[in-house]
């Protein structure tokens, strides 16, 4: 079989839509975009605009090449990739990809590669063509070296887990302690020397507490003033990039609430709203799972047309459904 026959893309497009993406040409989109970033690289520096580098795949595609050994037949959704870009002085992580996004697409339409599908791509999301009438969907998400690191652990799975039931480990405890857990690390925003709503805007000051995977959650303790710290939390301080496992996020969380209760935290501050250790992880798995269950439900899945992609928009599901269970029964144990 040849490698463009076995390639699927996005949900946006049915371009994309009647192929099937499994782990050995994830390798075969990824030489198309090293092409890429030498080509824009040259364009770059025509403009004086910093230079690129390709970074890992995540999501579910960061295991592409053992399970191109161990598990061939596997099928992916999308794939994500991390791009790497020259830091922008005074952007935020969200104008920083809007800066290279728009670079990129520019770089795209002026010189009209052969490879990307002019048509359909979409600013961070080129549609590569790996073969004849055959494309694939690439979503990048762009880092400065800085926050490479960070930025490659925040958004890469445990192997066979879904990403987003890893992301929302993440998401949750920042929703939870009015954090932002996201691209940028573990930041708070602060007015008058006090924490406020991270949605609050006007008269505020950013701080960044932790962009170290390994220790963010125990960061967070020490950051609140904890002092003590449990056991579960010594061992689980954050996410083990070496071996990713959700039940280490599910470890720390529960060490971490378990810290909060030993320092006597609960009922103060940013923990005001909270009684003790199992009301915090009691709130914590009920909004975990709406989250999971808002994406079971999303109508991303109602633009796939072909019988493939509907296959998979079904396969995806039941892949949440089984993740939430799983995770639902590590905080139950």
């Amino acid at each position: 079989m040849r490698a463009y026959e076995i390639i699927e893309g996005g949900w946006d497009t049915k371009k994309t839509q009647g192929t099937v993406l499994k782990p050995v040409v994830v390798g075969v989109a990824l030489n198309i975009i090293d092409k890429f970033t030498a080509d824009f690289n040259r364009w770059l520096a025509t403009k004086g605009a910093g230079q690129v580098k390709r970074g890992k795949p995540t999501g579910s595609g960061a295991y592409y090449q053992q399970d191109t050994a161990e598990n061939p037949d596997k099928i992916y959704g999308d794939i994500d990739l991390q791009m790497i870009g020259s830091s922008v002085q005074g952007a935020t992580i969200g104008q920083f990809n809007t800066h290279w996004n728009k670079l990129a697409d520019q770089f795209i339409r002026e010189t009209n590669v052969p490879y990307i599908d002019l048509e359909d791509t979409k600013p961070g999301h080129p549609i590569v063509q790996i073969g004849k009438d055959q494309y694939v969907q690439v979503d990048f998400m762009w880092h400065p070296s800085e926050l490479s690191h960070w930025g490659a652990a925040r958004v890469t799975p445990e192997r066979g887990i879904k990403g987003l039931l890893m992301g929302n480990m993440y998401s949750v405890l920042g929703e939870l302690l009015d954090l932002s857990i996201q691209h940028a690390g573990v930041q708070l925003k602060t007015a008058n020397g006090q924490q406020v709503p991270f949605s609050k805007h006007k008269g505020v000051e950013l701080k960044t507490i932790s962009s170290n995977p390994r220790t963010f959650v125990l960061d967070i303790l020490r950051y609140y003033g904890g002092k003590q710290v449990d056991p579960l939390l010594k061992a689980n301080p954050g996410t083990n990039t070496e071996d990713v496992k959700i039940a280490t996020l599910v470890n720390a969380v529960k060490g971490l609430a378990r810290s909060f209760e030993m320092n006597n935290m609960f009922g103060q501050g940013i923990l005001a709203k909270f009684s003790n250790a199992d009301d915090f992880l009691n709130r914590f798995i009920q909004r975990y799972t709406e989250k999971a269950e808002i994406d079971i439900n999303a109508a991303k899945r109602d633009k796939a047309t072909t019988p493939e992609a509907k296959d998979r928009a079904e396969a995806d599901k039941q892949a949440v459904r089984k993740g939430l269970q799983m995770v639902q029964g590590l905080f139950g144990s």
